[in-house]
């Protein structure tokens, strides 16, 4: 024992130390003394406008660069251990002495580092509250009125959209980055937690990687960057970028993150905007509809759709039905359980609740 506290005693009091803070940090945000509200106010900001800004320049996704990193490394390092129990069993033995001496120190850090740029802001004020909205059930017209007037919406903006060689909408003439910043901006003149800066969004290199977890974006706790999946439909893509720009200002809860990207959008001066945040809204509101049993209506509003959103829909049917595999549903449950873990206890079912910000954001007007 005490030649094991001689040779680790340092990782071992900043390991009881770091997560120590950690676990402090947690239960002061879940308590009701108003320290995460606080904490996404004022402490927060400096993560984005800090780590944020510096990375922002780089043309790539620095976390996706970080990961290959750390996987061809611990790769490496098997390769080599396993070499040396063969060659030599005292090289062996420092080399795993050393790699655990690493995950001490790297693991608590790392822990820490998810709680101040993540874990804590899960514990703020709901976007809903802050707004003002009225929060409450609503009934099955209300929700039947909020999609009718997106589909009505989706049709004003179908007119309007560059479309691709399928008749769906296509981005390749769009500055994607500029406008899904401009318009998160410009929702921050109405909504204050949303103003500031921006870094810049970061399409991922192997993003089929990210769709075989069904992953269509992903904020980055450790390098502060908004990273989307590049191969997804386009439809889906400025909508995904501010979903993750979102996060960025500290609103970490899905629900809230999708709400808030669909208002950046439906708020901008950009139809394919305007075009992509109605139409993910729609999918929600329509899908909530369905299973509210009002199936004749689903199919009425449907079919007043344009060809443009009829088109966009089969494509991302057709395109997401060939990740239906068995490490897709590893990633479901994964996310589940840490959605679950953060205080989300719906878990996966907290992005349908998005629909009910729609509809109190509805009854404020």
């Amino acid at each position: 024992m005490d030649f094991f506290r001689r040779k680790y005693g340092k990782c071992l009091i900043w390991a009881v130390c770091a997560l120590a803070a950690a676990c402090g940090l947690i239960w002061l945000s879940r308590s009701e003394t108003g320290f995460a509200q606080w904490y996404a106010e004022y402490l927060f900001p400096v993560f984005p406008n800090t780590i944020g800004r510096v990375l922002s320049v780089l043309p790539f996704s620095v976390y996706e660069f970080v990961l290959y990193a750390l996987i061809s490394g611990f790769l490496g390092f098997l390769a080599v251990l396993l070499w040396n129990l063969f060659r030599c069993r005292t090289r062996a033995k420092r080399l795993a002495s050393g790699f655990f001496r690493l995950l001490l120190w790297g693991a608590p850090a790392v822990f820490l580092m998810l709680t101040l740029t993540c874990t804590i802001n899960y514990g703020r004020t709901s976007f809903g509250e802050a707004a003002g909205y009225e929060m409450r059930d609503s009934s099955a017209d209300e929700l039947e009125q909020l999609c009718e007037e997106l589909a009505a919406q989706v049709n004003e903006y179908a007119s309007q959209i560059p479309v691709n060689g399928e008749g769906g909408l296509s981005l390749e003439s769009i500055d994607l980055s500029g406008k899904t910043k401009a318009a998160m901006r410009q929702l921050g003149e109405k909504y204050p937690s949303l103003s500031g800066y921006y870094p810049n969004p970061k399409g991922v290199a192997f993003s089929w990687g990210m769709s075989h977890l069904r992953l269509t974006g992903m904020f980055s706790p450790f390098t502060i960057e908004a990273n989307y999946n590049r191969n997804i439909p386009d439809y889906e893509i400025p909508y995904t970028v501010c979903h993750e720009l979102a996060h960025l200002k500290g609103w970490i809860r899905e629900d809230e993150a999708g709400f808030i990207a669909y208002l950046a959008c439906r708020e901008s001066q950009e139809p394919t905007l305007q075009y992509s945040g109605t139409l993910n809204a729609l999918s929600y509101a329509m899908n909530a509809l369905y299973n509210a049993g009002r199936r004749e209506s689903y199919a009425r509003i449907y079919d007043s759709l344009p060809p443009q959103a009829k088109i966009d829909y089969r494509v991302s049917n057709r395109y997401w039905k060939q990740f239906e595999t068995k490490v897709a549903e590893v990633s479901n449950t994964l996310n589940d359980s840490y959605l679950k873990a953060n205080a989300q206890s719906d878990g996966v079912q907290s992005y349908g609740r998005m629909v009910d910000l729609m509809l109190a954001e509805r009854r404020s007007r």
